[in-house]
């Protein structure tokens, strides 16, 4: 173990000693903010840590949270960490199911939740009152609320620090293949990859983070939270999708950690005002692009980005050089829940296409013989809890098998080529590895959205959802563009990889339709079953090339 790491309680503390009347976590609210001083903060988390251990968490107790992004959840997870507890972050837009499974699941004792996730707060009394205690994050609500406890309760006295060994969280992933496992780490686990994030971004106490990826998302909880406390840069929240632009415009963020459908939403803004033709054409004009970048980018409250993260996907190649040439500096990244000591490129040295090199100083990655990119770190986690056999077959000999498949080259760049459990095999009894074969439409314009399917078939085929750009031309003329990158695509590939049909699907996938994880991403068997019927049509009427599921 690295003997000067500083778990994320006494940097906390830290802070809140050398900068007490800065700023740290601002909080949009109808139009105004509520800020919150290093000091404002420390008060308000030992008042909550006190009303914890009032209602009986004791050392090791799991305490959950189920709310949205905002000051008060990261001031719960630090009074949870303070109390002696163990948080369980669960995402806001998971349904009943899922969430009792979760709640049974880690043996949880308590419940903080605000009235915004799929399950209000009535409803969370009426389901699981009688199983864990449920207390309101907003001023009314549950068996105990935040403005009540502050004022019940008395504060925890001192400033308490937990052993690095102790069990710091259990953070549950997506469950894209089966319930979701309870990824364990402790207080020198994930916050130490955390802590190692600020020799890429450089930030400091003088940092802007903008928080809207969700908090139980491990990635969002250490590039940003734990970030923060390890740097002492202050944290803004959004609001709504609505007031989006708006905050980011209020913050101006020195530091921004996004993910690919975002940076596509973005791009869809700006290609709504510029036109596709120009948008292509500033990559062959740096010049062009780079006054025409601080135009944009300050029009979208991004103009003071220093360094911008992505991950969760692939960027299309062709966006990305664009998005720099405008002055954005997109690096892209990689790293799990079960263990965020990744790769990551840096603004000034970098490959397109890969996902950089190895963050920590203690980092090690390798390639398996099968082709799986295997980590490990001090970052790794503990093991699932309660799982010990998935634990044996992902955590093996200090190794995470991430079950991403990979290469890396000559200089050291991670680049991923698929995932182990998507690569199947059509009816020539060849496999397909579908990421790939994906990445090549990424810089399609009418696509939001791709799948590739295949399992079983005679030759593969994509789904893609069309976004609204698709409305400003006739079908004609993307059909034609269709057809042109159909063949473009079949031309790079080995003949059993190649495409019969190009799907295009009107209705977007969605956390609600149950097409998406919540950490997006695509539910893949899910999509299949969704289109059976028009992809069995394609297979057996050899329909036209391009075809429009209505």
């Amino acid at each position: 173990m690295n003997t000067s790491f500083i778990p994320p309680l006494e940097k906390f503390y830290h802070w809140e000693k050398t900068i007490p009347q800065q700023v740290w976590l601002s909080q949009p609210q109808g139009g105004t903010w509520r800020h919150y001083t290093w000091s404002e903060a420390g008060s308000e988390i030992r008042q909550l840590a006190g009303a914890l251990t009032a209602l009986g968490v004791k050392p090791g107790d799991r305490v959950g949270i189920y709310a949205t992004n905002s000051a008060r959840w990261v001031m719960a997870d630090l009074a949870i960490m303070m109390a002696g507890g163990v948080s369980v972050p669960i995402y806001s837009s998971m349904p009943e199911d899922k969430l009792r499974y979760v709640v049974e699941h880690s043996g949880l004792n308590l419940l903080l939740a605000d009235d915004q996730g799929a399950l209000s707060l009535e409803s969370l009394e009426d389901k699981f009152s009688g199983r864990v205690k449920i207390l309101s994050m907003t001023n009314s609500g549950g068996q105990e609320n935040w403005e009540a406890m502050q004022k019940k309760f008395a504060a925890i006295e001192g400033s308490p620090v937990r052993d690095v060994n102790d069990l710091w969280s259990i953070s549950y992933t997506s469950g894209t293949t089966g319930m979701p496992k309870g990824v364990m780490h402790s207080f020198s686990s994930m916050p130490f990859s955390a802590s190692q994030i600020k020799t890429l971004t450089g930030a400091n106490e003088h940092s802007r983070f903008f928080s809207f990826l969700p908090l139980a998302h491990m990635a969002e909880r250490s590039v940003v939270e734990l970030h923060s406390i390890y740097t002492g840069a202050s944290i803004a929240f959004n609001e709504s999708k609505e007031t989006f632009i708006a905050d980011l415009k209020t913050v101006r963020p020195t530091f921004f950690f996004s993910v690919p459908r975002i940076w596509h939403n973005l791009k869809s803004g700006i290609l709504a005002g510029i036109g596709e033709e120009k948008w292509s054409e500033l990559l062959r004009s740096p010049d062009d692009a780079r006054d025409y970048g601080q135009e944009v980018l300050a029009s979208m409250g991004l103009d003071k980005v220093t360094f911008a993260f992505s991950g969760s996907a692939p960027i299309a190649p062709k966006d990305i050089e664009i998005w720099r040439a405008l002055g954005m500096p997109i690096c892209e990244g990689f790293g799990q829940t079960e263990t965020m000591s990744g790769t990551c490129n840096r603004p000034d040295k970098y490959k397109i296409g890969s996902v950089g090199f190895l963050m920590g100083d203690d980092a090690e990655v390798k390639i398996s013989p099968q082709g799986e990119i295997l980590l490990r770190s001090q970052g790794n986690m503990l093991g699932y809890y309660n799982e010990p056999e998935k634990t044996a077959e992902t955590l093996v000999d200090g190794w995470v098998h991430t079950g991403d498949k990979g290469r890396i080259d000559e200089d050291g760049f991670l680049f991923i080529t698929g995932r182990v459990k998507d690569i199947f095999k059509t009816a020539k009894g060849k496999y397909v590895a579908p990421a790939p074969i994906e990445h090549h439409f990424t810089d399609v314009p009418y696509f939001d959205q791709v799948c590739l399917v295949g399992r079983g078939m005679p030759q593969t085929m994509l789904l893609a959802v069309s976004n609204a750009s698709h409305t400003n031309r006739n079908k004609a003329s993307i059909c034609e563009a269709l057809n042109s990158k159909l063949k473009s695509v079949n031309d790079k590939l080995e003949a059993h990889e190649r495409l019969s049909h190009i799907i295009v699907c009107s209705d977007p996938w969605t956390i609600e339709n149950k097409l998406l994880t919540h950490t997006l991403k695509t539910l893949r068997d899910d999509v299949e079953n969704k289109y059976r019927e028009v992809i069995d049509r394609c297979a057996e009427e050899q329909l036209k090339p391009v075809v429009w599921a209505e």
